[in-house]
């Protein structure tokens, strides 16, 4: 089976992170993948003259899919013209938001039998109304989700065996705990990532534990946060996939407020190697860690986070529980047992 599968660049993604990870995993013998990388930007687009650039991105983002970018209209051509000349089975858009736009309806035109055409959506339903053009996904043969909170959303779009959600996996081979010693008896809370992170609520939690020595809170992003001055806070940015695994390893706990969610990376590299989870309580991070493995709460209230992390900075056995059950759920989510759905699909699409 030929397969392309369309995903877009994301520099901030280390070599073992992202929904791309699935890929390595499919069955060769079955399955013949052509992966293409778009840049999240113009870059690939042949023409230089800056008139004509500006008046096509105006064009293409006037519906709507104010993501796609130039580079997304070269490779949909390019494929337009791929799939008239060689039988290509399914074209997988890894990232709808940015890249589905035009090939989808173009093929639908075509003459003669076409490729099953799937997308991957990952933003939260809010965000989608503002990213998507619904005359697009109503020509899909399938979309892929990785939470419940979108599925409302598609439901109003598609039939319901055109909806497959499929949650996002994660490497528990590089991404797992390590015996350390207790270093100085400091305890590091990690938050990593900076998109619907609510860094407002780090800082004041950061603040009213200012004055426990031993707390320290370590940021892992390469944006402003807004908690660069507070003498509790560590700051990394621009660090490689070794440095990240190894701060990780090195935390106490995955401290991580958020705005809104659907699947997120950090949330479970950070279950992966063995991390107790304080964190908001939304529907989407629920269906990655149940609520007993975790301590999320609601309404990203500061004073109940603050006291689940004293909670926890005095509670050695219920931290040791909380990591047994992080990494076995994370375990259950290794991309090895997630690959299994996405062969089921393949099948279930090229027999349509």
């Amino acid at each position: 089976m030929l397969i392309r599968v369309i995903r877009t660049l994301y520099p901030h993604w280390g070599a073992y992170s992202g929904i791309n990870q699935f890929v390595r995993y499919l069955d060769q013998g079955k399955y013949s993948i052509d992966i293409r990388v778009v840049s999240d930007g113009d870059d690939d687009f042949p023409m230089q003259n800056q008139a004509i650039r500006n008046c096509l991105r105006f064009l293409v983002q006037i519906n709507g899919m104010r993501w796609y970018k130039l580079s997304d209209l070269t490779l949909e051509m390019r494929l337009l013209w791929e799939c008239r000349r060689q039988n290509i089975d399914i074209i997988h858009y890894l990232d709808g938001e940015h890249s589905a736009q035009f090939l989808p309806q173009l093929l639908h035109r075509m003459g003669k039998p076409r490729p099953r055409i799937i997308a991957t959506y990952h933003q939260h339903p809010e965000m989608l109304k503002t990213l998507v053009r619904k005359q697009v996904i109503a020509k899909l043969d399938c979309v892929t989700l990785v939470s419940p909170e979108q599925v409302p959303f598609f439901e109003e779009l598609l039939p319901g065996n055109k909806i497959r959600m499929i949650l996002h996996g994660v490497d528990t081979t590089y991404f797992r705990p390590v015996t350390r010693p207790k270093d100085n008896g400091i305890f590091r809370c990690i938050t990593v990532g900076h998109y619907q992170r609510d860094y407002n609520v780090v800082r004041e939690v950061a603040q009213q534990l200012n004055q426990h020595q031993n707390i320290e809170f370590h940021i892992v992003t390469s944006r402003i946060t807004g908690v660069e001055d507070l003498p509790n806070v560590r700051i990394y940015r621009d660090i490689d996939d070794g440095r990240l695994l190894s701060l990780y390893q090195q935390a106490d706990i995955l401290f991580l407020p958020l705005l809104q969610s659907t699947a997120n990376n950090a949330l479970l590299e950070g279950m992966a190697c063995g991390l107790p989870v304080v964190s908001t309580d939304l529907l989407s991070v629920r269906s990655y860690v149940p609520s007993k493995d975790a301590i999320l709460i609601k309404d990203n209230e500061p004073r109940q986070f603050v006291d689940a992390i004293l909670r926890l900075v005095h509670g050695r056995y219920e931290r040791q529980a909380m990591a047994i059950s992080a990494r076995k759920r994370a375990e259950e989510l290794d991309w090895r047992n997630v690959v299994m759905q996405y062969e089921d699909l393949y099948s279930m699409v090229s027999i349509a």
